[in-house]
């Protein structure tokens, strides 16, 4: 059954704020994260603007940040995450879900795939757009170069802002080492980064390639311009 998440109450559901639950769930909100918290809007954005998104489901949905919007928007919204911590709507991997018929308008995944070999991110996407009526939605982590520049002026009857990010493949740092990840516990499986777009052997081009090869075309792409770790892939069924 899903979770009603509007009677979801973090203080008392892990005993109070100096629990350490609390303490790892509200570390988001610490202030060396304030342009990562931009990415939340940016993963909340096509499920709020879309008018043909009624429903969503989302892999690793971790702290459970989006859904809660889409839960205030009125929007439809099932978590699955490997973990039980923050109280999904269902427990399991993305391969481990099964499809048993139900779709959804937007099928999204944000900082997940990379938890998983990418030798297998074929068979992730296959799976994970059975779900779909039409969109899939990723963000995935960037690990080649990126610089990134705002600039913002507000004097009277007068304001602007601009921002700005550039990022670069070739100054990517080196191939993740995941021979080590191999002989983890099936608990800890999910804790690295197996890959990451912009280092050897997973360029961005290369990447978007493996998703649109299995039916999707590509809508949106773009890196968050506050902090440009963060790469947004925005697909819809052919």
């Amino acid at each position: 059954m899903k979770r009603d998440r509007r009677s979801w109450r973090p203080v008392s559901l892990f005993g109070g704020k100096d629990s350490e639950d609390y303490k790892y769930f509200s570390n988001d909100f610490q202030p060396h994260r304030l342009t990562e918290w931009t990415s939340i809007w940016l993963q909340c954005a096509p499920i709020a603007r879309r008018e043909d998104v009624h429903s969503v489901l989302e892999f690793g949905s971790g702290r459970n940040l989006t859904s809660f919007i889409s839960d205030y928007l009125g929007i439809s919204h099932t978590t699955v995450d490997v973990s039980d911590r923050f109280h999904p709507d269902h427990v399991a991997s993305i391969i481990d879900f099964p499809f048993t018929g139900e779709t959804y308008d937007l099928v999204c995944s944000f900082q997940c795939l990379e938890h998983n070999p990418y030798d297998q991110l074929d068979e992730l996407v296959a799976h994970m757009i059975e779900f779909t009526r039409r969109y899939l939605y990723v963000s995935l982590p960037y690990g080649g170069a990126s610089f990134s520049f705002s600039f913002g002026m507000r004097i009277p009857k007068f304001h602007m802002s601009s921002v700005r990010s550039f990022t670069m493949d070739f100054l990517g740092g080196r191939r993740i080492d995941v021979e080590p990840f191999r002989s983890y516990p099936p608990e800890r499986r999910h804790s690295p980064h197996w890959w990451e777009i912009g280092r050897p052997g997973t360029g961005k081009k290369a990447v978007i390639a493996k998703f649109e090869s299995h039916a999707l075309r590509l809508l949106e792409s773009f890196h968050n311009p506050f902090y440009p770790h963060h790469l947004f892939l925005l697909f819809e069924k052919k």
